[in-house]
């Protein structure tokens, strides 16, 4: 964990030098529920900005112009295209974004973590949380069984035959790899959480522990087999680390990143069993924020938002923006349905645009806070930013 921390020191300074110069496109094409011509302007290395892109079109965009600037004349090239885009984002280091890029932005790390309180009664913990007990009984169902291992020969095994396979095939041509000599590190002062069925390994956790938490650092399957996420494997790895955290005295299930969007099917898997949200540790990311910006927020920026919503920095903490889609009947039972599939633990707000008026039968939880967009629909990010409120229900006024 110390030499997590100093490289992500060392990257806190680094990463913009590296980063000086920053890539600038605009891009245009079809929106993904839509299907009208919608515009992004993204600025930054792909790999900080490519899960808006995917998000935002149905399909490959074509690129209107793109340049590459030093990071001190972003601004005034944003600027420059801003007004013939729909929406922006730009993925930058955190230093470089606080020294030139100012304020009129929302604000979201690339990856949050999540983490969860070690049960004392686990079945309890289940009869209270009812996402969780599915996978509880499934893993009871398939008989899984896990073992920890610290032999040197099982790492290169997890990494070669687990953790890259599986990667490589859920996230394709945009898979990051952790480099072999990081992971090599952290076994040395963790150990393998290995799965079982009948006997074979088919599934593992890289695990640290540190004073009284259980880290989870990356997980892999069997020769990347997604069959076996449909088998429960997934669910099992935490439902068994929950008892290996016991055995070590822990009090607390680091569960590791995920895309900072209620709608990236990782996060949602993980609210399953979190306790909250905090920020994501990797040396890479922990360094860079996603910035996004929009000059009317009706229209296709809330469409995104619609099936893509956004966690976002907001104060000490995280809250997420999501919009009502547009095509769903606003009722209460609809609002409460989709609130409960979207609902994260530890968020501070967690704003929702409203085609409309609320429904005055929908019981508002207390972070919630809902927003007609048309009150809202000219409003740029700088306005959006001013609204407070701590009134359930509703937001404050621009």
């Amino acid at each position: 964990m110390r030499l997590n921390t100093l490289l992500r020191w060392l990257m806190c300074f680094v990463q913009p030098v590296l980063g000086w110069r920053v890539p600038v496109v605009l891009l245009r094409g079809k929106a993904r529920v839509s299907g009208r011509s919608v515009t992004l302007l993204a600025a930054g290395r792909e790999r900080w900005t490519e899960f808006i892109r995917e998000r935002f079109f149905a399909e490959e965009p074509e690129m209107v112009c793109a340049a590459k600037v030093p990071v001190w004349f972003l601004q005034k090239q944003l600027k420059r295209w801003q007004p013939s885009a729909d929406l922006m984002v730009v993925g930058v280091a955190r230093i470089s974004a606080w020294l030139f890029l100012g304020k009129d932005y929302l604000a979201s790390p690339p990856m949050v973590s999540m983490w969860m309180d070690v049960p004392d009664d686990l079945e309890a913990y289940v009869r209270r949380h009812r996402s969780a007990a599915g996978d509880w009984r499934r893993t009871h169902r398939k008989k899984y069984q896990s073992v920890i291992s610290r032999d040197e020969a099982d790492f290169d095994l997890f990494y070669d035959q687990f953790y890259r396979p599986y990667i490589c095939g859920r996230h394709g041509s945009t898979a990051k790899l952790s480099p072999r000599w990081l992971l090599r590190l952290a076994f040395k002062r963790g150990q393998i959480q290995w799965l079982l069925l009948n006997g074979e390994r088919v599934a593992g956790d890289l695990v640290v522990v540190t004073g009284k938490t259980y880290t989870l650092r990356v997980t892999g399957l069997l020769d990347g087999r997604l069959d076996l996420l449909r088998q429960g494997a997934m669910a099992a790895l935490y439902v068994h680390s929950i008892g290996h955290a016991r055995q070590f005295g822990c009090t607390q299930i680091a569960m590791g990143g995920s895309l900072a969007s209620l709608h990236d099917g990782v996060f949602r898997y993980k609210c399953k069993w979190s306790s909250g949200l905090q920020d994501h540790d990797g040396f890479l990311s922990a360094n860079h924020v996603r910035l996004f910006s929009w000059n009317r927020l009706a229209g296709p920026v809330a469409e995104f938002l619609s099936h893509t919503s956004l966690v976002h920095h907001d104060h000490d903490g995280y809250s997420a923006l999501w919009a009502f889609p547009s095509d769903v009947p606003l009722t209460a039972d609809n609002l409460r349905r989709e609130y409960r599939a979207l609902r994260a633990s530890g968020l501070r707000r967690f704003r929702i645009l409203l085609p409309g008026d609320p429904p005055p039968d929908f019981d508002c939880p207390p972070e919630v806070r809902l927003i007609n967009i048309q009150s809202v629909a000219q409003a740029g990010t700088q306005a959006f930013n001013a609204m407070e409120s701590d009134t359930p229900g509703k937001a404050g006024g621009i």
